[in-house]
């Protein structure tokens, strides 16, 4: 399969306090234009410690080293997007898969589409951080050491994700109200691991994590430290319908756009279809930071970007938490 390289860009400027306006300038250019082509891109010099990465790495990896009876201890009941997965023995459109993941969301019943469907709004249980919620229990935490981990690192993420949003504002040249929806953020976290497939898995039809656009606003992946990067395993599809492979780059983090800013930029963004086919003797891990919307955010394009023949007072619009409970219905979760 054909290599492709990714463009890197250097994010410093918008880490330094110190940096010109033309250096802010050159970024926001770099990152729209990479927004607007594949979706898809790497950041360097990004402020996240690498110490904090080189943590994050061996805490994975030690997860995915229990015996699977461990793991199993983790699974939230009905929830598609916290616990442990394994995905090991299941199917989608005939194609077998082969990843596990270990997800965390914060919980959504703080908001008013966000309760669980079989819980009464006027308990006083129902809001608890505790309870379940519209996407189902809340996370297991291994430890208290685990998650100290693990909300330390996302509050490095959210940092880059807010100078990263600041800087597609800027370049989309968006209004007040506009940016107030990239504020309105919950960030969330897959773990995720990956056995090798051999060539005779490949030949059946197996597979890693199978084709699928992330549906939120953004996605952040630390590849350095969190990923091996002496395999090949991401690929991605070009606008001309061609899968190609992405070679890792060194103390980068992978972002790509989803659904959602596609649909808030009424298309002028792409939000590329993705998959992973790890050949590789070694297991990968991957710690990928989702940032979607709010439950009550509307999914709708930005008011720069809605066409000028569209009557937007002809239905009400669409949020994000009816948007994800839709795509999770009956769909087997790609976090």
């Amino acid at each position: 399969m054909t290599l492709i390289n990714l463009p890197v860009i250097d994010f410093g400027a918008y880490c330094d306090p110190n940096s010109t306006a033309a250096q802010r300038q050159a970024v926001e250019q770099a990152i729209d234009k990479a927004c607007r082509h594949l979706g898809i891109f790497c950041l360097s010099n990004h402020g996240v410690p690498q110490e904090l990465c080189n943590q994050m790495r061996d805490l994975v990896r030690q997860f995915y080293r229990l015996p699977l009876e461990e793991k199993l201890k983790h699974q939230v009941p009905t929830s598609q997007l916290r616990g442990y997965l394994n995905f090991g023995d299941e199917y989608t459109e005939g194609v077998e898969l082969r990843y596990e993941t270990f997800g965390f969301y914060p919980p959504v019943n703080g908001f008013s589409n966000g309760l669980a469907p079989d819980i009464d709004p006027a308990s006083p249980e129902a809001r608890l951080p505790t309870a379940p919620d519209a996407l189902g229990g809340q996370n297991s935490w291994p430890n208290d050491a685990f998650r100290a981990q693990v909300e330390e690192y996302v509050e490095h993420v959210v940092l880059l994700k807010n100078r990263v949003y600041a800087s597609i504002a800027a370049s989309l040249g968006i209004s007040d109200a506009s940016r107030d929806r990239f504020a309105n953020t919950i960030p969330a976290v897959g773990l995720n691991g990956y056995q090798g497939l051999t060539e005779e898995d490949m030949a059946k039809g197996g597979i890693n994590l199978p084709e699928h656009e992330d549906p939120g606003l953004v996605t952040h992946t630390n590849v350095y430290c969190t990923q091996d990067t002496d395999s090949i395993s991401l690929q991605v599809q070009n606008h001309d319908g061609k899968w190609y492979d992405v070679k890792p780059v060194p103390n980068t983090f992978v972002v790509n756009v989803g659904t959602i800013l596609k649909r808030w930029t009424g298309g002028q963004y792409h939000a590329p279809l993705h998959r992973v086919i790890h050949r590789s003797e070694k297991p990968r891990v991957s710690v990928v930071v989702f940032v979607d919307p709010s439950f009550e955010t509307s999914v709708e394009p930005l008011q720069e970007f809605v066409p000028a023949e569209e009557d937007s007072a002809k239905q009400a619009p669409e949020n994000y938490g009816s948007f994800i409970l839709g795509l999770l219905g009956g769909v087997e979760s790609k976090y």
